[in-house]
């Protein structure tokens, strides 16, 4: 007779068979067909996984001559349009009469010429489906000089978030593709287009043996973007640099909207920021191309007929016209405009940080201090200041030696004055700070202060302010009231030239 099982040990057997059967649930759960595991799980429980490098082709590439790529954008074909000896040469039919970059071309033909797995995924698998492979989100295809041809599919993304699925020509087999393989399987024939807008300027040395290292700018015009005006700058010609009456910080000039010198807009370096405008002009690359022989409706699309900004320049007797359209951003999320070059026949978008013209603050533009002549080169200076009259005039101790500014002896309304204190009161005349543009009303004003330099070897430029009563006066340069600075520079100059009169010495703070 049996033994009668016992309400406690029945409550046990009953409560275990109750629990393998929730971890069998949660197993099916878990890595059953239709979980996001599902591929992981069958790797791992297969027999054939191997975590070896498998070698699927090995060729040279050099006889690859063309490659395809088939992907949801499109893909692309590349051929080769010429063997040489020291290297290949690659083209996309698509891309005809445009700079292709062959390089790129070149690496992906290199990838595919050999072609490895990371391991074996699955061996004879009767279910690619699973691994995206029945319907391939990528299809490579490699034809050779000998009329060999290899296939590659490539499927979903592996399941550690890196690389994919792929099977090779007729093989039955799952592998695993690492992910620098798939840099260039989603790109189009626009992205092996070469990206300068223009040819990039290369130093040289000329017939006579110099070195040219920078190319001539005719001229650079800016219109649009934060202009208010039409900005336009020109090289200084020969006889304004040779000139003794001014002293220029910068090569250029500024034309429009008015006449005056380029800042030389010194940098921790020690360098000039404001050099970037005329130094991109050598070379500007684009993030990327967007359409290729634009139509006028294109051109309008991307707000390139009526520019949001206009890039005029001539480099080494060539004009170049640069279009800055609407606002965009690049692949990496960057701000950048739809722009197009007059050079290529291609909307491209450019990254705001190489677009300088786009953001120009005229401010930053143009030396504040408007006139620098030489102080041996002033004969005499004529100032009015509130009412008072002065006349400051200089000898020379030697007429032959005229370029050294111990040379001369300086007057006060004919009394000589120490030499040091009056270095320290023409200082202070060519620190009159240009501070910002003048756009006010040009009859507005009270005249307080002027000076003007007489030069020895004949020529005159004056100075004059007015007070605008705003702790602000008009700066005018010749007549032109075109600039504006602090009222505290007439006080100063008040000040110090009672200080230069009574045997001090003027300070150049105000």
């Amino acid at each position: 007779m049996a033994a009668k099982m016992s309400k406690k040990t029945r409550n046990l057997i009953i409560g275990a068979a109750f629990l393998l059967i929730l971890i069998a649930l949660l197993l099916v759960l878990l890595f059953g067909p239709g979980s996001k595991d599902a591929a992981s799980s069958e790797e791992s429980s297969s027999s054939e996984v191997s975590t070896t490098t498998v070698e699927l082709i090995v060729s040279d590439s050099e006889h690859i001559k063309e490659l395809s790529v088939e992907n949801a954008n499109g893909g692309y074909t590349i051929k080769r349009t010429k063997a040489g000896e020291d290297d290949l040469q690659y083209g996309i039919d698509a891309l005809d009469g445009f700079d292709q970059n062959e390089s790129e071309m070149e690496e992906i033909v290199n990838q595919f010429a050999n072609l490895s797995a990371t391991r074996l995924v699955e061996a004879n698998a009767p279910d690619i489906a699973k691994y995206g492979l029945d319907d391939p989100l990528y299809i490579i295809r490699t034809i050779y000089d000998d009329g060999t041809e290899h296939e590659i599919r490539v499927g979903n993304t592996l399941t550690t978030g890196s690389g994919a699925y792929m099977m090779v020509d007729d093989d039955a087999n799952v592998y695993a593709m690492g992910s620098t393989k798939m840099e260039r399987l989603d790109y189009t024939s626009l992205n092996y287009l070469d990206l300068n807008v223009i040819d990039p300027w290369e130093s040289y040395t000329d017939n006579d043996g110099n070195e040219v290292s920078a190319p001539t700018i005719d001229y650079l015009e800016v219109e649009g973007g934060t202009l208010e005006e039409p900005f336009r700058i020109e090289p200084m010609s020969e006889e304004q640099l040779a000139s003794k009456s001014t002293s220029y910080g910068s090569t250029y000039r500024i034309v429009k909207p008015f006449e005056a010198d380029m800042q030389y807009k010194t940098n921790t370096d020690g360098g000039d920021d404001n050099a970037v405008y005329t130094n991109n002009l050598q070379s500007l690359e684009a993030a990327s191309a967007v359409l290729l022989n634009p139509t006028d409706e294109d051109l309008a699309a991307y707000g390139l007929e009526e520019p949001y900004c206009t890039i005029s320049f001539s480099r080494d007797g060539t004009e170049h016209i640069w279009k800055v359209g609407n606002a965009t951003t690049d692949a990496d999320g960057n701000a950048a405009h739809y722009f197009y070059s007059s050079d290529r026949e291609v909307i491209y978008i450019v990254d705001d940080s190489n677009l300088p013209w786009i953001s120009i603050d005229i401010d930053d533009m143009y030396s504040s201090l408007m006139l620098l002549p030489y102080i041996d080169d002033v004969e005499k200076i004529e100032l009015t200041v509130y009412d008072k009259s002065y006349v400051l005039t200089t000898d020379l101790k030697d007429e032959d030696e005229d370029d050294d500014d111990s040379n001369i002896v300086p007057y006060l309304d004919g009394e000589q004055v120490d030499l040091t204190a009056y270095r320290k009161m023409y200082q202070y005349f060519l620190a009159a700070p240009a501070e910002t543009v003048y756009k006010g009303d040009k009859d507005a004003g009270t005249l307080v202060a002027s000076f003007t330099y007489y030069y020895r070897d004949g020529g005159s430029d004056s100075v004059d302010l007015y007070d605008l009563g705003d702790r602000t006066c008009i700066l005018s340069i010749n007549g032109n009231k075109q600039w504006q600075t602090r009222i505290s520079y007439v006080q100063h100059l008040a000040t110090n030239i009672e200080k230069l009169k009574n045997g001090e010495t003027p300070s150049l703070d105000y």
